[in-house]
Parts: structure tokens; sequence; C-alpha cells
């Protein structure tokens, strides 16, 4: 039986550091050299079925950073679906909030990872079941952490989510990962907004990465950071421009980087770090996760990450963890 399955009510009120309300995904990734053109057939150099989605893996980050974590969202009752599942709880991400889509295909993504580069693309079919409606969700499983992550995908149900979080006193992170249907009045509602540039450009209209972070913060956001890949990110604190350098690794796949990069964030937040700290952290453990194929596999432990900070000069930082 599925954790998900698993479990008495009272134990659906446990306390969590994390509570993640988003996306799952189960990807199927292939190795290739460069991406093809039509008609042709290529090899591929390898191979890797992991669990995905952008919330999803970013609690299995949390979870593997030593964080007590839960995911909500929604599930399928195929192959694909369980696989999905499985690979989540069996990281100690409680799942017993999920929600059921009987007689639904699974989520499933195909990405085509550059062994070259570490770019990706990504196809992806997350069936309309899968939308997470506000009535489907469990106030006491929402407000079960000291931390809420959301990605907005959903936006009607993370909106309701967001109130009972704030209700609780709980902290709030968002995933600024694509623009949808009601988002708009989703992420002026948290804490820290970490967006990719994509996001900045359609939300504040500009590509100028100042002006586009200054626009978000000026809707009453306190902390807004956008995401570069290996240039590394910016971030806007207080009217305070940060701009924390990439770390160099040899990238073997980018996939599932910036999920992971919202997870490590969940440190930060919940240690009180000043948001230079908690920005170089979630940089370093995303740089970690791209040296293995897939989005989860290189997902590091904090001794781990510890040890890379301070072989790069964060003996601080690696010293709080």
């Amino acid at each position: 039986m599925d954790s998900v399955e698993a479990g008495e009510d009272s134990q659906q009120r446990e306390r969590f550091d994390v509570v993640g309300l988003g996306v799952n995904a189960l990807d199927l990734t292939g190795v290739i050299d460069g991406f093809p053109e039509p008609d042709r057939k290529y090899p591929m150099h390898g191979f890797s079925v992991q669990g995905g989605g952008v919330t999803a893996t970013a609690m299995v980050a949390c979870a593997r950073l030593g964080l007590r974590t839960r995911y909500v969202g929604k599930v399928g009752s195929d192959f694909f679906s369980r696989l999905s599942m499985r690979s989540i709880s069996r990281e100690g991400v409680d799942t017993r909030g999920v929600i059921r889509a009987p007689n639904c295909e699974g989520h499933v993504s195909i990405v085509l990872a550059d062994r070259r580069t570490g770019q990706r693309a990504l196809f992806a079919r997350r069936p309309e079941a899968y939308a997470i409606r506000p009535d489907e969700l469990d106030k006491e499983v929402i407000t079960s952490g000291r931390l809420l992550h959301v990605d907005g995908i959903d936006s009607a149900a993370a909106l309701v989510a967001i109130d009972w979080a704030r209700e609780k006193g709980m902290r709030i992170t968002m995933d600024g990962e694509r623009i949808v249907p009601g988002i708009e009045a989703v992420w002026p509602k948290v804490d820290l907004l970490v967006c990719n540039p994509r996001f900045l450009a359609e939300t504040a209209g500009t590509i100028d990465l100042r002006e586009g972070l200054s626009f978000l913060a000026s809707k009453g956001l306190s902390r807004v950071a956008v995401t570069l890949g290996p240039d590394g990110v910016w971030g806007l604190s207080q009217g305070r421009l940060l701009e924390i350098r990439g770390f160099a690794v040899n990238a073997v796949d980018t996939n599932g980087a910036g999920d992971v990069f919202h997870g490590a964030c969940a440190i930060g937040e919940l240690k009180d770090w000043s948001f230079d700290w908690t920005l170089t952290f979630a940089s370093a453990v995303a740089a970690m996760k791209c040296r293995s194929l897939g989005g989860r596999a290189g997902i590091p432990s904090m001794n781990e990450v510890a040890e890379f900070l301070a072989e790069r000069g964060y003996a601080e930082i690696a010293s709080a963890i």
C-alpha cells in the first residue's frame, strides 16, 4: 500500500517543517548529443526514470536536506501515477495529504538532456483531472508545517492555501515557474518569490532584471529573486540588490535544478539566514544536483553541501549548516 493511503486521521495533524502544494510528475530522461532534427534517428547515451514535478521535487530536496516534509498534490491511478508517488514517499516525504484522481492517467514528462551542455528540452502531459480545486484541500493538512511552498499552477487552490497558512503564521514561498490564469493574484501574497527570467519578463513587462525585480518588490514582497542558471541568481531585499554568482560544476543535466533551488531556499527561510546566505546555499545545492542525470538523483545531503561550500571559500555558511 502506498503511504498516501496509510495512517489515521490524527496523524494528519503532525507538525512538519515544510508543506508543498503543487505539481508532481514522472520524468523519463534521455541523454543525447545536441537536439535532434525531425525524421531522423539518434542514439541515447543514457536513460533514467525519476520522479519529477516542480513542487514534488522541491519537497524531495527539503527531505534530503533534513527537513520534515509533506507533499500535497493530485495523482492519477495508473502505473506512472503510482511510481511517481513511490518516488516521493521513499524519500521520507509524507504523502498522506495527496488527492486521488480516480481512473486518471499520470502526469508524465519526457526530457531530452544534451550531454555536451547539460541543457534540456521537456515535453509534458498533465491531465486536466490533475488540476486541484480549492474544495479538495484539507486545512489541517495545509497548515501542518512551519512553511508553505506553492507553485501557483492551480492558482485558486494556491490562494486558499496561502490564506490558511497566513492565518497560522506560516512562512510562504513560491516557485514562479510559469504564467497561468490567476497567477497575478497569487505571487504578491507570498514572503519569498523566486522565479525564472521568463516569468519575470512576462509579469513585470521588462527583460531588465533590476527593473523587473523592483516591480515585483513594489507589490509588497519582502524578498524576490530570479535564477539565471550557471550565471547564478539576482535577488532584491529591502531595496538591496544581490548578485550571487553561480557555482561551476561539470553539468550533466539541468532538469530539476530550479525545483531543487526552491527546496533549498526553505532551509534559509527556516533558519532566518540573511538573503544572500539563502541564495548562495540554494545555488550550491542546485549546482550539485546538475552533476547527475535526472531531476533528483544528484540532490545532496546537508553534509555534502557543507563540504562543497567550505571547499569554495564559504566556510561561514558551511559552519552554520
